[in-house]
């Protein structure tokens, strides 16, 4: 089946090329959650460096994912995109009339017939669900809605208390939500606010079909933590203690005296928790914040015996190869940005 399916989508890819979000980073080749936060960071302190200004970022928390999907609301926005009939057909066919049951050793519950959603863990759901919510985009000067996955952030840059804008666009959200089955959860919606000003001014709270969303100071994004303040402490806090619990494992694989799987288990297990999105705040951490991580990276370098790359020569390789990435992607939402900064580059 997902061999059909992946020759299904082979078909599907060039006919609705045109109308996916440009700003949904999920499934894209050779993007992922690191530039979605590279992204939301460039726009929010391209503007915060000019002064007097705030930016506003609404996390948007939904109930489900892939089984708010419409089987005939797809079908509609598919041939609106021009999709050839006989492929909307099959995927209409494919998402109704679908039987499902639950087996528990020699117990099977009664079947169900679903008529909603897509199936997990398939080749076609993913891109289904990013054609569903493609037809809301925005992205203006000020304001931009972003997304990866369901995890959708609305971000606006404010000026001068100018925050119209940003609340028409959440009051526009929240309708197409409510047209298009999304369930809304506003009791897990946040809003961080980042203003680097010494006299804050007092921001009104934005009102959610009757709820009153949350401000914080910390919110995890994409497995980031950020915070009012972008100095990444609360970041470095989740960061240490994630490796703190990664180095007992790796203390107690060093017990059994297997020295050639303790490099593989710290270069697999422990890094990824220690330099997580590294590209994103490794240039601008607090240094003392980078010393409680290039301690942990010495204690590993004594279990494993060996010196091993610290904070620093980690985030300037990584950087580096993510540029890369980016320059030779022209499709790259960056990759403009950056083509226009070459002349500082050195090769």
């Amino acid at each position: 089946m997902k061999t059909m399916e992946r020759l299904l989508l082979h078909h599907l890819r060039p006919q609705v090329r045109h109308a996916l979000d440009p700003l949904q980073f999920a499934y894209q080749e050779k993007v992922g959650a690191e530039d979605t936060i590279i992204y939301m960071l460039h726009r929010s302190l391209s503007h915060l460096d000019r002064g007097s200004g705030a930016v506003r970022i609404m996390f948007l928390d939904f109930s489900s994912t892939f089984n708010t999907i419409q089987p005939l609301l797809l079908r509609d926005k598919l041939i609106e995109m021009g999709v050839d009939s006989y492929l909307v057909a099959w995927i209409v066919d494919y998402l109704t009339d679908r039987s499902q049951y639950v087996c528990l050793g020699n117990c099977r519950s009664d079947i169900v017939v679903s008529n909603t959603g897509a199936p997990q863990g398939t080749v076609l759901s993913p891109v289904l669900f990013s054609l569903y919510t493609s037809d809301f985009q925005y992205n203006s000067e000020s304001c931009h809605v972003q997304k990866f996955t369901d995890d959708t952030a609305i971000v606006a840059c404010i000026r001068s208390g100018q925050e119209e804008e940003y609340r028409n666009l959440i009051k526009d959200f929240v309708k197409w939500c409510d047209s298009n089955h999304r369930q809304l959860n506003t009791s897990k919606t946040k809003e961080l606010v980042v203003d680097f000003r010494r006299t804050r001014p007092l921001m009104d709270p934005v009102i959610i079909r009757g709820d009153c969303v949350q401000r914080v100071q910390t919110y995890k994004y994409l497995g980031v933590q950020l915070d009012d303040k972008l100095d990444w402490t609360a970041n470095t806090d989740a960061l240490c203690k994630r490796g703190q619990s990664r180095l007992y494992f790796l203390r107690r694989l060093a017990s059994f005296n297997i020295c050639k799987m303790l490099q593989m288990f710290y270069q697999t297990v422990v890094t990824s928790a220690l330099f997580y999105a590294v590209v994103c705040w490794g240039g601008s951490i607090k240094k003392r914040d980078a010393s409680r991580l290039d301690k942990l990276v010495r204690k590993a370098g004594s279990i494993v015996g060996m010196e091993l790359d610290s904070l620093t020569s980690m985030a300037e390789r990584r950087a580096l190869s993510r540029l890369l990435s980016i320059m030779e992607n022209p499709l790259h939402l960056l990759n403009r940005i950056i083509s226009r900064q070459r002349s500082s580059f050195s090769d």
